[in-house]
């Protein structure tokens, strides 16, 4: 089966069995105003509610930037980017790339953490099955 982000107020409620060829769920919390998200196979999803009466798939761009850029799996991501820099370049490293961006030892350095930061980006996009 396909996944897809879904959303919804109140408490879900979830199935007590299920077919184990389903995804595992990916839950990621709710955001300010208390809707919550998660990444779930639509044969799950089938089997799950809300209190609220209001589970259902959504594509919104701020569920999606909110999933992205402040669930508890996008700030794991971005720690996991930080350390994977940080494990080739030091903060001086980085910031004589900045200061020398137009040599060639100063654009390959950023180039690098480019295409680190990237690949996170990729696995953020993930999350909600951009």
């Amino acid at each position: 089966m396909a996944q897809k982000l879904y959303k919804w107020t109140g408490e879900v409620v979830q199935p007590t069995q299920w077919d184990s060829g389903f995804v595992a769920p990916a839950w990621y919390g709710c955001d300010d105003d208390g809707v919550g998200y998660a990444f779930l196979d639509t044969g799950y999803a089938e089997l799950c509610s809300s209190t609220n009466d209001d589970f259902a798939v959504t594509t919104a761009s701020n569920a999606k930037t909110w999933v992205k850029g402040s669930s508890l799996s996008a700030k794991n991501l971005s720690k996991e980017c930080i350390r994977e820099i940080r494990m080739k370049y030091s903060i001086d490293d980085e910031l004589q790339a900045n200061r020398t961006s137009s040599t060639d030892a100063g654009k390959a350095v950023l180039d690098d953490i480019g295409t680190i930061v990237a690949s996170y980006a990729t696995k953020k996009n993930a999350l909600v099955g951009d």
